[in-house]
C-alpha cells in the first residue's frame, strides 16, 4: 500500500482526514486485522503454517467444504461460531478436521480454548506437546501474522475471502474472480501475485461489514493469550558519546560579555538592546542547563530546544514589528510582566498558603512593580501581538523551523501521546501481548541529541545581534565554525 502524501488529506475543522477515512468510518481496533480478525482466524493461520503453503490451503479447502456443508448459514470461518455450535455438532466438525489434520495442529489452542471452558474442543486436540511448546507455537504464527500483508497473513485472508464467496455472499467480476481462483495455484514470488495480493486483501476487509467482531470472544482470547507468556522488553537507545560543548560554550560566553560591555558603556538606556540581549541570554542560560545537567537525551533537552528556537523567532518578530509600534520593546516587556501579575493576584484570592511552592509570589510582586505602580499594568491573557509563534515563526520566514522542530517539541512540553510514547515507554516484543508499551520506569530509553540542534538555533540568535550591533569577525567565526 502507498503512504499517503500530506497533500491528500482533507483539512475540516481543523483536522487532517486521510483519504481511507474521508471515503470510509474510520475502522476501529476491533475490525483491525491484528487484534480483531487475526484472533477469529488463527485456527486457519495454524493449519497452513504447520503443513506448509500448498498443502495447508489444500487442507483448508477440504475443512471449508465441510464446514460449509455442516452449517449453510455460515459467512465467514470465524473459531468463534464454531465454538457456539451446539455439542453435537462441534463433535462431528471436530472429529472430521482430525481424519484431515494431525491433532497438534491445533493443539496450542487447548491453552487457551482450555477444557474447563470449551471441552469438546479441549479433548479432541490434545497432544504430547508440552504447555511451553504450545504457547511458542502460537506466539510463532502470531509473530508472522501481525504484518496483516505477509504472506502467511494473506493466506489466511484468501480462505476468509473463499469461504464467503461458498457462501454466496460475495459477488465479483469475472476478472476478479479469475485472479482469487488463480491465487492458491501462483507461489508468492510470482509476479502476478504482485497485483492479486492486494485484491485479496481488499476484499477481505469487506467482510467487517457483514459478519460483524464478537467482542465477547476478543476479549476472551486476548485476556488468556497474554497471560500464557511474559513480556521480552526492547528498548531504542539513541544516545552516543557525550559532546564536547565546553569550547563552544565559552565562546558564546565571549560574545556575550561583549555585547554586555556594549550596553553598559554605550547604550546603558537602551531598551531595545536590553531586551534583545536578555532573551540571547534566556538561551545560554538554558544551554547551561543542558550542558552542566547532561540533558543531552532526555525530555527536558527538548524543553530547551524549544525554548532556544522560540527566543529565536520572537527576536526577528519583534525586530521585523517595531516600525508598526510605538514601542514594541516595552510593550513586549510590560506583556510578560503581566502575566506576572496575573499569577500574583490569582494568589491573593486563595485562602490558603502554599507552604512549599517553587514560585516566590513575593518576589514576583516586587518585579511587577520595579518599573511603574502594578496599578497601571494590564494583564493580557492572549498572544502577545495577538498571533501565536506559529503565526510569529511564518511571518519572518521561520516555518520550517516551527513545523519539524518547535512543534515537535512541544508535544514533550505539553506531555502529549507521542511524546510519552517515544520517551516513556518501551515496547514488549511478544506477539500475544498484542506488542504492547510498558512503562520505563528504569529510565532505560534514551533520545536523540538536541546538541547540535540548540547550536544551530543559538547560532541564529547571536547573528542577529551581529547584524545589528557588529562584533569582531574572529568572534562570531568561533562559534559558527560547530554548526553541521
Amino acid at each position: 500500500m502507498n503512504h499517503s502524501k500530506l497533500s491528500d488529506h482533507t483539512f475540516k475543522k481543523g483536522k487532517f482526514i486521510t483519504p481511507w477515512n474521508e471515503l470510509m468510518s474510520e475502522i476501529g481496533r476491533e475490525n483491525s486485522w491484528y487484534h480483531g480478525r487475526l484472533p477469529e482466524y488463527l485456527w486457519i493461520a495454524l493449519i497452513i503454517n504447520f503443513y506448509g503453503r500448498e498443502k495447508g490451503l489444500v487442507k483448508c479447502n477440504i475443512i471449508l467444504n465441510k464446514l460449509k456443508e455442516q452449517d449453510p448459514t455460515l459467512i465467514t470461518p470465524k473459531f468463534s461460531r464454531i465454538l457456539n455450535f451446539e455439542t453435537e455438532k462441534q463433535t462431528k466438525l471436530f472429529s472430521f478436521l482430525l481424519t484431515v489434520i494431525d491433532a497438534q495442529v491445533l493443539s496450542p489452542l487447548t491453552t487457551i480454548f482450555t477444557y474447563s471452558n470449551f471441552p469438546v474442543f479441549s479433548s479432541k486436540f490434545q497432544s504430547n506437546m508440552s504447555v511451553d511448546e504450545r504457547v511458542e507455537t502460537i506466539n510463532s504464527v502470531m509473530e508472522e501474522t501481525s504484518d496483516h500483508q505477509s504472506y502467511l497473513s494473506t493466506d489466511v485472508r484468501f480462505i476468509i475471502v473463499y469461504f464467503v464467496v461458498l457462501s454466496g455472499k460475495l459477488q465479483m467480476q469475472r476478472e476478479s474472480m479469475t485472479m482469487l481462483l488463480e491465487y492458491p495455484t501462483l507461489s508468492h514470488e510470482d509476479e502476478r501475485m504482485r497485483m492479486i495480493r492486494p485484491t485479496v486483501r481488499s476484499m477481505e476487509m469487506l467482510q467487517n461489514e457483514i459478519d460483524p467482531f464478537d467482542g465477547k470472544y476478543l476479549d476472551f482470547f486476548w485476556e488468556a493469550v497474554s497471560r500464557m507468556s511474559d513480556c521480552k522488553l526492547f528498548y531504542i537507545d539513541m544516545s552516543s558519546e557525550l559532546p564536547d560543548t565546553k569550547e563552544y560554550m565559552s565562546r558564546v560566553k565571549v560574545i556575550l560579555e561583549y555585547y554586555t560591555d556594549l550596553l553598559i558603556s554605550a547604550n546603558p538606556l537602551d531598551n531595545k538592546m536590553l531586551v534583545l540581549l536578555g532573551i540571547t541570554t534566556y538561551s545560554y542560560k538554558r544551554l547551561i542547563e543542558l550542558v552542566e545537567h547532561e540533558l543531552f537525551y532526555t525530555i527536558s533537552g527538548r524543553g530547551i530546544v524549544r525554548t532556544v528556537i522560540e527566543d529565536y523567532i520572537m527576536m526577528k518578530y519583534l525586530l521585523k514589528n517595531e516600525s508598526l509600534h510605538a514601542d514594541i520593546w516595552t510593550e513586549y516587556q510590560y506583556y510578560g510582566i503581566g502575566q506576572y501579575k496575573l499569577i500574583v493576584e490569582r494568589f491573593r484570592l486563595l485562602e490558603k498558603e502554599l507552604s512549599y511552592s517553587h514560585v516566590s509570589y513575593e518576589y514576583m510582586d516586587s518585579l511587577v512593580n520595579e518599573y511603574k505602580n502594578k496599578e497601571f499594568i494590564d494583564m493580557d491573557t492572549t498572544y502577545f501581538d495577538k498571533q501565536n509563534i506559529r503565526g510569529k515563526a511564518m511571518s519572518v520566514d521561520e516555518k520550517e523551523l516551527f513545523d519539524f522542530y518547535y512543534d515537535y517539541d512541544s508535544a514533550f512540553e505539553h506531555g502529549l501521546w507521542g511524546a510519552i510514547r517515544e520517551s516513556s515507554l518501551i515496547k514488549c516484543n511478544t506477539p500475544s501481548h498484542q506488542y504492547h508499551c510498558v512503562p520505563d520506569i528504569e529510565n532505560n530509553q534514551k533520545l536523540r541529541n538536541v546538541w547540535h540542534d540548540c547550536v544551530s538555533v543559538m547560532n541564529k540568535t547571536l547573528n542577529v545581534l551581529e547584524e545589528l550591533y557588529g562584533i569582531p569577525s574572529h568572534l562570531s567565526a568561533g562559534v559558527k565554525e560547530y554548526e553541521q
